[in-house]
């Protein structure tokens, strides 16, 4: 296990890397960290400042680490101002005498070189000349280096009271599997899943197991992306943080330190996500979005399932890193909004990336199984949250009623109700009436999608649509998932029998009877209203609960988004049938204004 994280420590890099990880490991060993590191200001030389915990003769020291990544060379010993003897020589001529708080004066000083990996024999006499000369009274120096780190990582971290043996075998098992995506996520799955089922914890032993999953999870990610597979990692990240927040959720509003402690910890788990993604799909996926055929092409498979499968997902992956810059760059909103100053260049060059993806690979707009609805629906609500790109949401969903109609009166692979791996590969096997009607016997994308276009002003897609299904759905059971009274303590931790189906809805061109009828579900006193994730304002956390565990976001999620589009457009529509009214009163005022007499002049 020490050469695991040994291995890990090395890979790291120094700034939100391994700095990340330090203060965590420090906090879970007792230590109160009182200096994390920022970017932006001079922090001469210290970038992790922490008090040690009460010695045997009760003794504090205050700690300030000088972090380097991997091995420290001659190059990063000395001869630049980045440099480690640069650094400790600004920690000495300044920030000891102008930064260190009068109540922590009186401690002990260590100034500590922490990095990844070892001291290189050509630079070891230097390092013990220099800091044995500058050694004295109330000023020592320590080293931890990559294996002391390592150490610290196994008894912090995984220590037999925290981490049943099994979870160790887990976790090396994940760690050693990260070529085979699916076995290593299975292994770190059941990691997250026992770590986080714990009962009766207290707000301390929690904020420990946010550590643990954050310190394993960073380790996960840098043995894979060594590797360069980093698809298990990310699945991983998305699911401890939907059980980190099963476990956590009631903290969050709470004010207190212990509670603020949580929140940091869910916080950096969430960083980390972010981070997992940009490298997966920021770096490797995105960078084929505006080649045409590129997604598709890079697949790497022989089997058109497989290519509608990961491109629909990366869809949905992409919208949902959307959806979060919009959650963090609105102040944190209750629910998804419309609105036309979103002021966030990250959301509108993702969004762009999208229609990329769109135009440059046909095979989004033919969606084979009705579970691809939870991607197509969180990239139809980020596109439309911003003003600007709601043309492209309106397009898409008209795009997609197109295909999908064609694709069923061909006989070709429409979404069928069905969403095993074989029968999608196989879809469809028969191409008779009756396998057809068997194969869309239910639908949550017409309804979905029916909605869109007519609140978009898709006008046309919508009436299509709604003559397509009277004439070869009739069959076919529109409904959309709402949430229940069980979905609370279900939806995070992947159980998926929850909830309720409101099944036979109307597809009209208009949408005015469907939106009626979802309105009255959705109303204040619904479960959905008492979800943890709505309650206390982290709608993402829904979404992407949905999206992970392949279930329909529910209505009451989008419905305001399309009622303020509805709205919008009932007054647009308003306004022109005023402006119409007034010239037409004009006109007819024209027609009745007396003509002037005509004089008659003698010849």
């Amino acid at each position: 296990m020490k050469l695991v994280f040994r291995q890990y420590l090395a890979s790291l890099r120094e700034r939100r890397e391994l700095d990340a990880v330090l203060p965590d490991l420090l906090s879970e060993l007792g230590y109160t960290v009182i200096s994390r590191p920022s970017i932006g200001t001079r922090q001469y030389g210290v970038d992790v400042a922490a008090i040690s915990p009460p010695s045997e003769t009760g003794q504090r020291k205050l700690y300030l680490f000088s972090i380097k990544q991997g091995d420290l060379t001659r190059a990063d010993w000395d001869g630049t101002p980045q440099a480690l003897r640069s650094s400790i020589n600004d920690i000495i001529d300044v920030y000891i005498p102008t930064r260190v708080a009068k109540a922590h004066r009186k401690l002990e000083i260590v100034i500590c070189l922490c990095f990844g990996g070892d001291v290189h024999e050509a630079v070891r006499d230097n390092v013990t000349q220099f800091t044995n000369g500058l050694s004295r009274d109330g000023l020592s120096f320590e080293e931890w280096n990559g294996d002391y780190l390592a150490g610290l990582l196994v008894e912090g971290v995984l220590r037999e009271q925290l981490v049943r043996p099994e979870l160790r075998a887990r976790f090396q098992k994940a760690v050693a599997m990260v070529d085979e995506p699916e076995v290593a996520f299975t292994h770190f799955a059941a990691l997250i899943e026992s770590l986080c089922a714990t009962s009766e914890t207290t707000p301390r032993q929690r904020a420990t197991i946010l550590r643990q999953l954050y310190i394993c999870l960073w380790v996960f990610f840098a043995w894979a992306r060594d590797t360069g597979n980093i698809e298990a990692p990310y699945r991983a990240s998305e699911r401890a943080l939907l059980h980190a927040w099963q476990l956590v959720r009631e903290d969050i509003a709470k004010t207190s330190k212990a509670s603020a402690e949580i929140g940091s910890a869910y916080g950096d788990l969430t960083n980390l996500h972010f981070i997992i993604w940009d490298t997966l799909v920021g770096k490797k996926m995105l960078t084929f979005a505006e080649v045409r055929h590129g997604l598709s092409v890079a697949v790497d498979s022989a089997s058109s399932a497989d290519v509608n499968l990961k491109l629909f997902e990366t869809l949905g992956r992409v919208a949902m890193r959307g959806l979060w810059y919009l959650w963090l760059q609105g102040g944190k909103a209750m629910l998804p909004e419309v609105r036309p100053d979103w002021d966030s260049p990250e959301a509108h060059a993702l969004a762009q990336q999208i229609v990329h993806m769109i135009r440059n690979n046909p095979v989004l707009l033919a969606p084979i199984t009705d579970e691809q609805v939870v991607d197509i629906s969180v990239a139809l609500l980020f596109l439309t949250m911003m003003e600007t790109w709601k043309p492209a949401a309106q397009n898409y969903a008209e795009a997609l009623i197109e295909r999908i109609s064609v694709a069923y009166r061909t006989h070709g692979r429409y979404p069928t109700i069905h969403s095993d791996y074989r029968t999608l590969v196989e879809h469809p096997r028969e191409r008779t009436d009756e396998f057809r009607k068997a194969q869309t016997k239910g639908s949550t994308l017409m309804p979905l999608l029916s909605l869109w276009a007519s609140s978009t002003g898709a006008v046309q897609g919508a009436t299509h649509l709604a003559d397509f299904f009277s004439k070869y759905l009739a069959h076919c059971n529109a409904q959309l998932w709402i949430a229940g009274e069980d979905t609370e303590e279900r939806l995070y931790v992947g159980n998926t029998h929850h909830g309720l189906s409101l099944g036979s809805l109307p597809i009209t061109a208009d949408g005015t009877k469907l939106v009626s009828i979802l309105e009255d579900e959705c109303s204040a006193s619904s479960p959905f209203q008492q979800l943890s994730a709505i309650r206390l304002g982290h709608w993402p956390i829904l979404a992407l609960a949905c999206r992970h565990y392949r279930l329909p976001l529910p209505p009451d999620l989008w419905l305001g988004v399309l009622q303020q589009l509805r709205n919008a457009g009932a007054a647009k529509s308003a306004k022109a049938a005023a402006q119409r009214r007034t010239r037409n009163r004009a006109s007819r005022a024209g027609q009745t204004k007396p003509r002037p007499r005509r004089t008659r002049k003698a010849l």
